[in-house]
């Protein structure tokens, strides 16, 4: 399958081996961390490149998916939701509740290298769907990382994270359910700093 991203052009989808995923996995996380703790609670209210909504709620949905998908089976989805308080978190606590689920993600991966999580979503590798969140929060934060500095290597990881998000109730721009989804749509006026 080849998809087609502004700023990039085609994206092929040969899927890299498990090492050089997990490699960018951490790259990527390491990358992002970077660029989120220059952030203060001022550039926190910046508009997110998606128009949805602003940094700190880019910040809080990757949290929130990292939480997600390293939860415990038995482990309660509303406490573990909770969004609210990432909303209202000073800047530092934001950044340091990200540097955790991230953290937590990448020793997961080490530790169960062919881990597949949730484990009710069997078919979809939490390595790669993960990078795919990494590289396309970097870019909807809009700190000067744009889609055509996401690595090669992550390309074929958005392709699949697309496909999936993409359902039925899918909007007529095209832009399905995945909150990344309005940074592919072409003609998408994205709001920058």
């Amino acid at each position: 399958m080849t998809m087609t991203a502004p700023e990039r052009g085609t994206i092929d989808r040969d899927e890299p081996d498990a090492g050089a995923l997990h490699r960018q996995v951490r790259l990527s996380t390491h990358r992002l961390l970077g660029a989120t703790m220059r952030l203060g609670d001022v550039e926190l209210l910046h508009p997110a490149a998606s128009g949805l909504g602003t940094r700190r709620h880019v910040i809080a949905r990757l949290v929130r998916h990292a939480r997600r998908i390293t939860a415990s089976p038995g482990e309660d989805a509303a406490q573990r939701l909770a969004s609210d308080s990432l909303l209202r978190a000073p800047a530092a606590d934001l950044v340091d509740a990200l540097a955790t689920s991230l953290t937590t993600v990448v020793r997961r991966l080490d530790d169960q290298p062919q881990a597949r999580m949730p484990e009710e979503e069997g078919d979809d590798l939490c390595a790669r769907d993960h990078l795919a969140w990494l590289e396309l929060t970097h870019v909807d934060l809009a700190v000067g990382f744009e889609m055509h500095d996401i690595p090669e290597v992550a390309l074929p990881a958005i392709a699949a994270h697309l496909e999936r998000w993409r359902g039925p109730d899918a909007s007529p721009t095209g832009a399905g359910n995945s909150p990344f989804a309005l940074l592919f749509v072409e003609g998408q006026e994205r709001r920058r700093r």
